[in-house]
């Protein structure tokens, strides 16, 4: 007899002892008759089930949540509810009786039915997983993590669910077969995790037909930055054009999830809710993999080996001040990486890793890693390496030192270092592997020695967004170079821009669109052996979903997809949308739309050449057609929610550009004074010229709460400038190199364009210049010899005071005389622990802009 119970909310029917051995004989004799019968399946017929979904009784995670996902979403199409069968373990013996009820069976993972065929998940190569077609069979499993834990289905309250779902780190190729069976047998498609993400076909009959699938995903590692961080609560917000604390991103969000905010009206439990559908959608789109996650790990041995850091004390060891770079003042920017201690550490410190014994976090290492992925090695986000005799001898080796921001000055220094780690490493554990960046100054693969085996090494691509910029091409070409290394290579993709450095400077760009540059990269990346991706920044939507799709088979026709997502999420309204997408993304990558210059901004400039009233006009027409065109109640919310994530973004980015290119400009005239030689503290300040209390914020025409100051003045020779903040010194903090930490920040140029010089001073009084496109348009290249000079007051409880002296033959390329003019702001840079925000904050001088903005720069004029 058969025992029927529920579980989790689906029926789950054990099989009697006939129907067991019916099973697998057919199976056995398909097995012998052909594995690949192309042949009609009816699962539904008249919204009557024709089949039933076959688990084991100790089927993995991957393979529970395979069945669950299979029976929600044909009942979605049909309406029907296919039930979740348990075969159990027990040896299978004839009985006497009636045959079976010749039902389709879907076997999902591992079973008694998969192993009379020869399948067994154990047999399948990582990630690897089989769609399989029998004579009333389908067969779905693959390669699963030995975890068959209880997977708690409950697509209503997800929040309550998802901890038991399969992670994306896991092993899941039985869970990517039923996913692959869901789309390109069933017809579903998952575009976004919103409300109105899913589109599948609506019929009460569902037949189903097709040849065999044997594979895995292209890529082996598949990542955005919302899985590094485990929460899919954060996907909308990165992909999103709007910044996610925006009324324009809340608005949005208020339209995508109607039922989930109406549901759970507490902040707390529709986070949650909205956690596990992000979750849910990245399943669906197959990401994670094999883990190799890098990044700037070193940054931990400050609070291991400097000083006792109050936020972990439990991290600190012992002060190793040999083990830090050597020649700077105060809390040192770098390791030295040529200390035998430091080498022997960072080797033990990965044999521990390695062993179970100490986890990432316990080591301090930013993203904290987890077996069994590669143990991280990269230097500090900086280059200010030591000064020590065995590092100099090292960073005379400079390669590749031209006008690029990936480099290979410090290369062999630093690559010398992963290399005596990773040997050190091998001796214990030969089957190990080690990861670093080729990041920046060290961007190119060494050239006078090979890295070690054990080494893999994931290319920063900075560039891969910006297709219209000259980097792109010397950044491909290094790409090229390391897949001519033998070395496991992955990468590091920036789809962050342009709309990271638009809420950084608190405006809209025009933007970034770039599918069919994302099909040239992934066929690329493909070809050269390229093993998977980090995404720094992963929007926006379009781009996401071609991204998702190409990381699984990059061989995938772009304008295919782009077909199938405009006309299956919008249809009839599809095409004019689709011509708004193509008719952005082609503004955005043709490079006939920046000058020279305009390519080392931010988008700003470009607004005026990208943004135009002529194309917003056409593109309005199509917002206008396409709301016209829309006949579902479904496809008009989707229509209402491209306009709200796309248009309203750009209606709302050209008032701003319009406000911004309108606004006043500020001049001044520095008074000449008495002369100082050169000696802030010899200046009569009340002689000096105010700049005026109104400060701004960062990239707003909104006056700054702080209550910040600045004068100037001139005696012929020298210009000088005296900035207060009335800040208590003891909250201020100090970098060795000046930066990232508390600065003032001096932008002073000829005209209001590049070359531009940056004189930035922290609040020890250590300074640094550094010059844009002076020599062959290099950017941010340090300047000596300036004959700088800082005076740095804190001695004061309740105000910090810079004053600085500049040689007026230096302030800008070609000098400046009195009764001359240049071109100037002044930025405030506050450190996060002042600025009490967990980020780094700006004011700034001059209204609608930010740091490295300088086609608003001030006029001054120096009075004779």
């Amino acid at each position: 007899m058969n025992v029927t119970t529920q579980v989790h909310g689906s029926e789950v029917q054990r099989f009697n002892g006939w129907e067991i051995f019916s099973v697998l004989l057919l199976a056995t004799m398909n097995l012998f008759a052909g594995t690949d019968v192309d042949q009609k399946i009816m699962l539904v017929k008249d919204g009557q089930p024709q089949a039933a979904i076959v688990i084991a009784p100790t089927a993995t995670r991957a393979a529970q949540f395979g069945a669950f996902e299979l029976q929600a979403h044909i009942k979605e199409i049909t309406g029907a509810t296919l039930p979740i069968e348990k075969m159990p373990n027990a040896e299978c013996r004839m009985p006497s009786g009636n045959s079976t009820d010749g039902r389709v069976r879907i076997l999902v993972g591992e079973s008694q039915a998969t192993t009379a065929l020869g399948l067994k998940s154990v047999d399948f190569k990582p990630q690897e997983y089989l769609v399989g077609f029998r004579d009333k069979a389908i067969l779905l499993m693959g390669c699963d993590k030995p975890d068959a834990g209880r997977v708690v289905y409950d697509i209503s309250d997800p929040g309550a669910s998802f901890q038991s779902w399969p992670d994306l780190w896991d092993e899941r190729g039985t869970l990517h077969a039923c996913y692959e069976f869901l789309e390109k047998f069933c017809g579903v498609r998952w575009f976004n995790p919103t409300e109105f993400g899913m589109d599948c076909p609506k019929s009460p009959t569902l037949e189903v037909s097709g040849r065999q699938v044997r594979r895995a995903p292209a890529f082996r590692f598949r990542d955005t930055p919302d899985s590094a961080g485990g929460l899919g609560e954060g996907y909308d917000a990165l992909v999103a054009l709007w910044p996610g604390n925006s009324d324009g991103f809340k608005a949005w969000e208020a339209a995508a999830y109607p039922k989930l905010h109406a549901k759970f009206d507490h902040p707390g439990t529709y986070m949650l809710a909205k956690r596990a559908r992000g979750r849910l959608f990245q399943l669906h789109m197959r990401e994670g993999g094999e883990r190799v996650q890098c990044n700037h790990s070193m940054y931990g041995y400050l609070d291991r080996f400097w000083e006792k850091n109050p936020a972990r004390p439990d991290l600190f060891v012992e002060k190793k001040t040999d083990w830090f770079a050597q020649g700077y003042e105060g809390k040192p920017p770098q390791m030295c990486y040529t200390s035998p201690g430091l080498i022997q550490q960072q080797a033990q410190d990965a044999r521990d890793y390695f062993d179970g014994k100490k986890t990432g976090a316990q080591l301090g290492i930013f993203w904290q890693p987890q077996l069994p992925g590669p143990f991280p090695i990269e230097t500090m986000d900086n280059d200010s390496y030591c000064k020590c005799d065995r590092c100099r001898r090292w960073l005379t080796r400079k390669l590749g030192d031209g006008p690029h921001y990936s480099k290979g000055i410090h290369s062999e220094y630093f690559f010398q270092f992963v290399n005596a780690v990773a040997r050190e490493a091998r001796r214990t554990h030969p089957d190990r592997q080690v990861v670093t960046l080729a990041y920046m100054t060290h961007a190119y693969p060494p050239e006078s020695f090979k890295l070690e085996p054990n080494v893999a090494v994931q290319f920063c691509f900075a560039w891969n967004r910006v297709p219209y910029h000259e980097e792109y091409a010397h950044e491909i070409q290094l790409l090229r170079q390391w897949a001519k290394q033998n070395t496991p290579l992955y990468l590091w993709l920036y789809y962050a821009f342009p709309v990271e450095i638009a809420n950084n400077g608190k405006f809209h760009c025009f933007p970034g669109f770039f599918a069919h540059k994302i099909g040239e990269q992934f066929k690329l990346f493909h070809q050269l052996g390229v093993r998977g991706m980090f995404h720094c920044g992963y929007g926006q939507e379009v781009e996401a979903y071609v991204t998702y799709k190409l990381m699984d088979d990059p061989t995938l026709d772009v304008d295919a997809l782009l077909d199938e997502y405009f006309t299956r999420l919008y249809g009839p309204a599809g095409e004019p949308l689709r011509k708004m997408y193509l008719f952005i993304e082609q503004a955005y990558c043709n490079p006939a739309n920046y000058a020279k210059d305009d390519r080392h901004q931010t988008m700003q400039i470009a607004w005026g050449k990208l943004g135009t009233p002529e194309r917003l006009a056409q593109l309005g027409e199509w917002m206008d057609k396409a709301r016209t065109l829309a006949e579902t109640e479904i496809q008009k919310k989707r229509v209402a929610l491209f306009e709200q994530s796309v248009w309203s973004y750009l209606v709302a980015g050209r008032k701003h550009f319009e406000q911004r290119t309108g606004a006043p400009i500020p001049e001044a005239l520095v008074a000449r004074v008495e002369s100082a030689d050169g000696d802030p503290a010899r200046i009569d300040w009340n002689n000096a010229t105010p700049l005026g209390a109104g400060w701004h914020v960062n990239g707003q025409y909104r006056q700054s709460s702080r209550k910040l100051s600045a004068r100037l003045a001139h005696d012929g020779e020298f210009l000088y400038l005296e900035l207060t903040d009335p800040v208590a010194p003891a909250k201020l903090q100090s970098s060795a190199t000046v930066f990232p930490y508390d600065t003032w920040e001096i932008f002073v140029a000829a005209q209001r364009a590049q070359p531009y010089r940056q004189f930035a001073i922290g609040p020890a009084g250590q300074a640094v210049c550094l010059s844009y496109g002076e020599v062959n348009w290099q950017q941010g290249t340090p300047m000596k010899g300036l004959g700088l000079k800082v005076v740095s007051d804190t001695a004061a409880n309740d105000r910090w005071i810079a004053r600085v002296a500049i040689p007026l033959e230096n302030v800008v390329p070609g000098g400046i005389e009195a009764g001359g003019k240049f071109f100037l702001n002044i930025a405030r840079v506050t450190s996060p622990q002042l600025a009490g925000s967990g980020a780094m904050s700006i004011d700034i001088w001059v209204p609608f802009t930010t740091v490295h903005e300088v086609d608003r720069l001030a006029e001054i004029t120096l009075a004779r």
